[in-house]
């Protein structure tokens, strides 16, 4: 007798990444740029360096900008030119794509040691955790490309240890090392640091570390850097310190450091609650591992079972890079929930172990976990109807329709994950990429007005400026990275880079606000808001009389 299409595997398999392609791609655009994040100084740096021609020499308002080295700002120019245009899509293409690769890539590595089952299970729980499918989906930030080569070096090193390939060992992840440092500077050194120290330690290779094969890794890698930063400094006359100065302290600014023991402790204390509900609903899996002998290297003499962790060598490998790398970010009290991305597989890789692996579909735990998910799917299923009633979203075109096949599909999924318990995981990403796609149709367009304001009153600023030169007065812009929201739309309509001074240039107009404006004399020529409601105005200042 054939097993129905809907209780295959495959099917929900087909089905999550059937509906997760639109929803990743099919509203990328719609928003302009974030106003709560860094993506508009992403999109300003990268159209700088269009602007100016100069790809070595990352700007902000055209003053050099150190923070983050260049490398995710050419994939963003890349994609400008690829696109032809300045667009949100444009700008958020490399994310999009990258954390296909990523999650890609997650299959491809684990399959080997665990399985396809595992291997899917894993990558769709990166790509649909709330943290990335409501948020960092949707926005052109560094993390997602940065977690995605941070993760790949991770697995390469025990991929290629158990070849007892380590020459394509520490090549490869040292080139990925250098990569990631070309994107967000230390970090990456750090994690691969920790990552060979701890492996190389708990398998009794330490002297690997001294092996010829790692020298030439940590040679190739400064080669990469050493390139980059010797052509930038063959441009820019400035001391190389400086630049290592800030690196170090974008890195240690967020730490103890910075923060001091107290909050540090708070952190250390509350920190993993926030992951429950950052990486929900996967993180709260944790449960599975609420049993006696989770840690256990060994099998004692009265046990049948080998160790829950440690007796799958891969699985291991996954809880080991974690728990080392997690500590960073445990104890630094500023931490975002963007900055694990690349962590996450390797739990989620544990989680999906321990659930098909080594917990029966009778256990306490895993019924727990599965019912309290289906009761929240049959309450987002009956949610589906809400919109229909709140004011910010009646007027959404066609949303009767939308409601009424968010309601269909996400009941058919629902009634699967209740009638099903041996694929319920794999039933519940499907739910999860459907969901994103009715977010999508219901809550993302009323976010539309917003962003959409310093869209417009910039470049209606821009377009009213035309002809003549501008500048940002004095500290009004770019101070605090507030205003690159602004800075881009202008720039984008005017063609050129929006600078920053203190002088009064003949024919020249000003952005200035009224700090900077206090005691001048000028003409406003409009008035208009930079983020976040701060008033400002386009001027013209007025000629000083001279005395006779």
């Amino acid at each position: 007798m054939n097993t129905p299409l809907f209780r295959r595997p495959v099917f929900w398999q087909v089905l999550s990444i059937a509906l997760l392609i639109p929803a990743l791609f099919s509203y990328l655009g719609y928003l302009p740029l974030d106003t709560g994040s860094d993506e508009p100084r992403r999109a300003l740096v990268a159209l700088e360096m269009i602007l100016s021609g100069d790809y070595l020499t990352p700007t902000l308002n055209g003053e050099l900008y150190f923070n983050k080295p260049p490398l995710y700002n050419w994939l963003i120019a890349v994609s400008f030119h690829l696109f032809g245009n300045y667009s949100s899509f444009a700008l958020r293409f490399p994310m999009a794509v990258s954390l296909l690769l990523y999650g890609l890539t997650i299959y491809v590595l684990v399959k080997p040691y665990l399985g396809p089952r595992i291997a899917f299970a894993s990558a769709l729980m990166l790509v649909t955790n709330t943290r990335i499918l409501l948020y960092d989906s949707m926005l052109g930030l560094i993390d997602t490309t940065f977690s995605w080569l941070t993760y790949a070096a991770f697995i390469l090193v025990y991929r290629f240890d158990q070849k007892r390939n380590y020459w394509a060992l520490f090549l490869s992840t040292y080139l990925l090392t250098a990569l990631g440092f070309l994107m967000k500077g230390l970090p990456s050194l750090v994690f691969q640091s920790l990552t060979l120290l701890a492996y190389f330690l708990y398998t009794k290779q330490f002297r690997r570390l001294f092996s010829p094969a790692h020298f030439a890794g940590i040679g190739l890698f400064l080669l990469i850097i050493g390139s980059y930063y010797v052509a930038y400094f063959n441009r820019n006359a400035i001391p190389p310190e400086k630049i290592m100065s800030v690196l170090f302290d974008e890195s240690a600014k967020r730490t103890v450091v910075q923060f001091g023991i107290w909050e540090t402790l708070l952190h250390l204390l509350t920190f993993p609650f926030e992951m429950l509900y950052h990486y929900a609903p996967w993180m709260l899996m944790v449960v599975l591992l609420f049993r006696n002998g989770v840690f256990r290297w060994k099998k004692t003499a009265s046990e049948t079972e080998k160790p829950l962790i440690a007796g799958q060598p891969f699985v291991l490998f996954n809880a080991v890079v974690f728990a080392v790398n997690f500590v960073i970010y445990w104890s630094s009290p500023q931490v975002y929930a963007r900055y694990l991305l690349m962590l996450l597989p390797l739990l989620f890789t544990v989680f999906a172990y321990v659930y098909y692996e080594r917990t029966s579909p009778t256990d306490w735990r895993r019924r727990g976990w599965e019912t309290l998910l289906g009761v929240v799917l049959v309450v987002v299923t009956l949610g589906a109807w809400v919109p229909l009633f709140y004011p910010d979203t009646q007027s959404i075109p066609g949303l009767w329709w939308k409601c009424g096949l968010m309601f269909v599909g996400l009941s058919f999924i629902s009634y699967h994950y209740i009638r099903q318990p041996e694929h319920r995981l794999i039933i519940l990403i499907a739910f999860l990429t459907m969901f994103r796609n009715g977010f999508n149709w219901l809550v993302v367009p009323p976010r539309l007005a917003h962003r959409q304001e310093y869209k417009d009153s910039s470049e209606r600023i821009a377009r009213q400026s035309l002809g003549k030169p501008l500048y940002g007065y004095k500290q009004t812009i770019g101070s605090d990275g507030q205003t690159d929201v602004n800075s881009f739309h202008i720039e984008v309509v005017r063609n050129e880079i929006l600078r920053k001074t203190d002088r009064k240039l003949p024919n020249a107009l000003y952005i200035g606000d009224s700090a900077t404006l206090a005691g001048e004399r000028y003409q406003t020529l409009s008035d208009f808001n930079l983020f976040d409601r701060h008033p400002a105005k386009l001027v013209r200042f007025e000629a000083v009389p001279t005395a006779k």
